[in-house]
C-alpha cells in the first residue's frame, strides 16, 4: 500500500490529469470520487475513478533501471519516495530536467537523477477516448458549485448588508480601516477554528506550508492553545474580532472602547509569539493574528482613541457593546456541536470504510452465511458475462425505490468490469392481480428472448424512469406471457420464501447473501 503525507496530492494531481488529457469532468467529482474508494488514497483509488469515467488506463511498476524515460507516453502519473510518498504529474521529459505538476507547483522541475532517485517505478498511463468524462457533467457541476458557495454567499450577504449599513453615512480613513481590520480577523479566526477541528482542509493545509519551518498543527492542538478543555484561543479570537465589528457597525463611537479592550489583548501576542518562538514552530495564522491586533492599536492611536472613551460607564451605555460580544458567543455555541459531531462522524466514516475495504474480512464474513443459489430450472433475467466467477443475484421488486438505485449501480458496474455476471429475480405476490407481479411475469417473459440487449434496455426504462407507468411499458416491450412464465414467477416467489428474502433489494454473491455494514456499491472494489 502506498503511503501518503498529504492525502490530498492525490486528488489535486488527478485533477491536473484529467484537465491536461481535456476530459470532463468536475473537480467535486474527483474529491466524492476519491474520497469513497475504500483505498483512498492509492493509485488504486486513482485508476478504478479514471475507469469509472471511461477513460482508459493502466498502472505499471516500470523498472527504472532500465525502461527509457523518453519513450514513456506523456503525460503520466509517477509516484514518488519523498515527503511520506507522493503523486506527480509528469509533463515533459528532456535529457536533463523532468518537469511536472503537483498541488503546490504547477510547473515544478527535477533534474533527471534526482527525479529516477526518488521515483519507485509505479506510474499509471491513460488516453482519452470518445466515451470518456462524466455522464452529468453539467449536473454534477452546478450541484457542486452551489454546495461550495453555501459558506462564501453567506459571508457575501453578512458583508454586503454591513457595507450597505455603513454606506448611509460618511466615516473616516480609521473608521473604515478598523473595520477591514476586524473583518479580516474574523476570517483568520474561522480558518483557525476549521484547522483546530479539521486538519484535512487542502486551502489550511496550503496556508501552513508556507515556509520551511511551520507547525500550524502542533501550535492548535497544544495545550497552549487553550483557555480551557472545552474554550481555546481561537474561540476568543473569533469572539472578539466579530464583537468589534459589531460594534463598528452599529455604533462607531464605540471606537473608545474598543480602543482600549485592544490594549488589554496585547499580552496574548508576546504570550502567542514567545511560546511560537519557544517552540520553533510558526503558525502563519496566528502570526496574522498577533499582526492586526498591533495594526488595530496603532490605528486607535493615530486617531487619539483612547481619550474619547469614560470610566463612569452605566449600565444604558454598557448594554450595546454586552449584546454586540455575546452575540458571536452564542452563534458559535450553538453552531460548534454539530462541526465537532460532523468531524467525528466523517473520523468514524473513514474507520468503517477502512474496516470494509478489508477483503479477507469481507470473504471470511460473506462465507459465514448460508449458501442460496438458483435451481438450474429457475428462470430468471441474466445480465453480463455468463461464464463470470462473480454472479450476483438481486432480490427484486419492480415498485421498490432502493431496488432502482441498486439497478442503477448493478448496470454501471456491468459496463466498467467484463467479469461479473447479474442474475435478478423478483419477489413477488401470489395474487395474479398484483402490480408489481405484472411486472415481474412481463421482465421474466422479456428474459426468454434471444436478444440480450431488449431485457438490458427494458430493465434500464423501468427502474430508471421517474414514472412507473406498467401500460405503457408493456407496450414499448410487448410480449406473450404463458403458463410457462407464469409458473416460473411462482417458483421464484418459493424461492424468494426458502431464502428468507424480508426486504428488497436482497444482493446475493456467489449465492450467499450480502449482509450489512456492507452495500452493493462496495461490491466492485472488493470483488475486483
Amino acid at each position: 500500500m502506498i503511503t501518503l503525507n498529504s492525502q490530498h496530492n492525490s486528488i489535486r494531481v488527478l485533477g491536473l490529469f484529467i484537465r491536461k488529457l481535456g476530459i470532463r469532468v468536475t473537480s467535486f467529482s474527483i474529491a466524492q470520487k476519491m474520497l469513497e474508494h475504500p483505498d483512498y488514497p492509492s493509485m488504486l483509488s486513482i485508476s478504478d475513478s479514471l475507469t469509472s469515467w471511461n477513460v482508459p488506463n493502466q498502472a505499471l511498476k516500470l523498472d527504472r533501471t532500465t525502461c527509457v524515460l523518453e519513450e514513456l507516453p506523456l503525460p503520466f502519473i509517477a509516484h514518488l519516495q519523498i515527503d511520506g510518498g507522493k503523486f506527480v504529474l509528469v509533463n515533459e521529459i528532456n535529457q536533463n530536467t523532468v518537469k511536472f505538476s503537483d498541488e503546490f507547483a504547477p510547473n515544478g522541475r527535477f533534474p533527471r537523477e534526482e527525479f529516477l532517485n526518488h521515483w519507485d517505478g509505479v506510474s499509471l498511463f491513460a488516453e482519452k477516448d470518445e466515451k470518456s468524462g462524466e455522464a452529468d457533467y453539467s449536473s454534477a457541476l452546478t450541484m457542486g458549485v452551489l454546495n461550495h458557495a453555501r459558506l462564501p454567499l453567506l459571508l457575501v450577504v453578512l458583508l454586503t448588508t454591513s457595507v450597505y449599513a455603513i454606506s448611509q453615512n460618511a466615516f473616516s480613513f480609521a473608521y473604515l480601516l478598523l473595520l477591514f481590520i476586524n473583518f479580516s480577523g474574523i476570517l483568520l479566526c474561522v480558518l483557525l477554528l476549521i484547522s483546530s477541528i479539521s486538519n484535512k482542509n487542502p486551502f489550511i493545509q496550503s496556508l501552513c506550508s508556507i515556509g520551511k519551518k511551520n507547525g500550524c498543527n502542533s501550535i492548535l492542538k497544544s495545550d497552549a492553545a487553550k483557555v480551557t478543555h472545552w474554550l481555546n484561543w481561537s474561540e476568543i479570537g473569533l469572539f472578539y474580532f466579530t464583537g468589534s465589528f459589531i460594534c463598528l457597525v452599529l455604533n462607531p463611537i464605540s471606537m473608545g472602547f474598543l480602543s482600549w479592550l485592544n490594549l488589554l489583548c496585547l499580552p496574548f501576542t508576546f504570550y502567542s509569539i514567545g511560546y511560537q518562538f519557544k517552540t520553533r514552530n510558526w503558525c502563519v495564522l496566528c502570526c496574522c493574528i498577533q499582526l492586526l491586533l498591533w495594526l488595530g492599536i496603532s490605528v486607535f492611536i493615530g486617531v487619539n482613541a483612547f481619550s474619547t472613551f469614560y470610566v463612569n460607564l452605566t449600565w444604558t451605555t454598557l448594554i450595546p457593546y454586552i449584546i454586540s460580544f455575546l452575540f458571536p458567543v452564542a452563534i458559535w455555541s450553538f453552531l460548534k456541536p454539530f462541526f465537532v459531531s460532523s468531524e467525528k462522524l466523517q473520523g468514524l466514516k473513514d474507520q468503517v470504510r477502512k474496516i470494509k475495504s478489508n477483503s479477507s474480512l469481507f470473504h471470511q464474513l460473506l462465507s459465514s452465511q448460508k449458501q442460496y443459489m438458483l435451481p438450474d430450472d429457475l428462470i430468471h433475467i441474466a445480465l453480463g458475462n455468463p461464464s463470470a466467477e462473480t454472479v450476483i443475484t438481486m432480490v427484486s421488486n419492480p415498485y421498490c425505490g432502493p431496488c432502482s438505485t441498486a439497478h442503477r449501480a448493478l448496470d454501471k458496474w456491468l459496463m466498467e468490469n467484463e467479469d461479473i455476471q447479474v442474475k435478478v429475480i423478483f419477489a413477488t405476490s401470489s395474487q395474479e392481480d398484483d402490480s408489481k407481479t405484472k411486472v415481474a411475469k412481463h421482465a421474466t417473459a422479456l428474459s426468454q428472448s434471444s436478444d440480450p440487449k431488449l431485457i438490458k434496455a427494458a430493465l434500464n426504462d423501468w427502474y430508471m424512469g421517474s414514472a412507473k407507468n406498467y401500460d405503457k411499458w408493456a407496450l414499448k416491450y410487448p410480449v406473450n406471457i404463458n403458463s410457462e412464465i407464469d409458473n416460473a414467477t411462482e417458483k421464484q416467489r418459493k424461492w424468494c420464501d426458502s431464502a428468507e428474502i424480508s426486504f428488497t433489494p436482497t444482493i446475493f454473491v456467489n449465492g450467499y447473501k450480502l449482509v450489512e455494514p456492507y452495500q452493493i456499491e462496495d461490491l466492485k472494489y472488493l470483488l475486483s
